[in-house]
């Protein structure tokens, strides 16, 4: 782990938020190098190895960011590094994301939101919930569920997840499903793919009792999957 006051960043950048329940904010970004996971269908591979990062402070970090107020901080896996001093330094006055796989635990009071996407199904991983269960008792509110949806199985093993922690879920935590890019395709394929999920989503009365939501990723739709977008 890199010393506290630097971290290995792979980019930063200026966007919308394109997942999840904040999607269209303006948003700055705070891309962080590597990650212990390959999920087979990972949209930033280039952010994996940790190889092609550089050194940034933390001080370099804020003033970059200065200038707004909804940051994400991002990966990779962004709990791989020691983030405490980067978060304690934005907070408070700024709305901080942490997008996460929910493979680590970590107690950051400062965050605004916990972006946890547990792995299912076509990544090649499972989710682990006993860490899941961890940010449920720690970041009640502060949390939001996001599934990487490829296929039946992978939706099937997202609702199994969820009712598995159910009864450790804060109530009204959004469950977000949202179409793995690769298989959707683009255009009128990525179109369809989203309505099919929908449509199973709406007609599949276990849903009802999550706080579910069936959304794109508004940056695939908009510029593609270009990197810094």
């Amino acid at each position: 782990m890199l010393a506290v006051s630097t971290l290995n960043v792979n980019e930063t950048f200026t966007s919308l938020q394109g997942e999840g329940a904040l999607i269209g904010s303006p948003t700055f970004f705070i891309r962080l190098d590597g990650c212990p996971l390959r999920c087979s269908w990972c949209d930033t591979p280039y952010a994996l190895e940790g190889d092609r990062g550089r050194s940034m402070s933390v001080d370099a970090l804020c003033a970059m960011a200065r200038a707004f107020a909804r940051i994400v901080i991002t990966g990779g896996e962004p709990l791989a590094q020691d983030i405490a001093p980067l978060v304690d330094s934005l907070t408070p006055g700024r709305h901080v994301t942490i997008e996460t796989s929910g493979t680590i635990f970590c107690d950051l009071p400062g965050v605004a939101l916990f972006s946890i996407s547990p792995k299912v199904g076509t990544s090649g991983y499972r989710p682990k919930p006993l860490v899941l269960r961890k940010y449920c008792a720690s970041a009640p509110g502060r949390l939001q569920f996001k599934f990487v949806i490829g296929d039946d199985r992978d939706l099937a093993e997202a609702f199994d997840c969820v009712a598995d922690i159910e009864d450790a879920m804060p109530p009204s935590t959004p469950v977000i499903l949202q179409p793995e890019s690769g298989r959707a395709g683009r255009g009128d394929s990525y179109h369809e793919f989203l309505r099919a999920l929908a449509e199973k989503v709406v007609a599949d009365d276990r849903w009802r009792r999550f706080d579910v939501r069936v959304l794109p990723q508004l940056h695939y739709l908009l510029w593609r999957g270009e990197p810094g977008r």
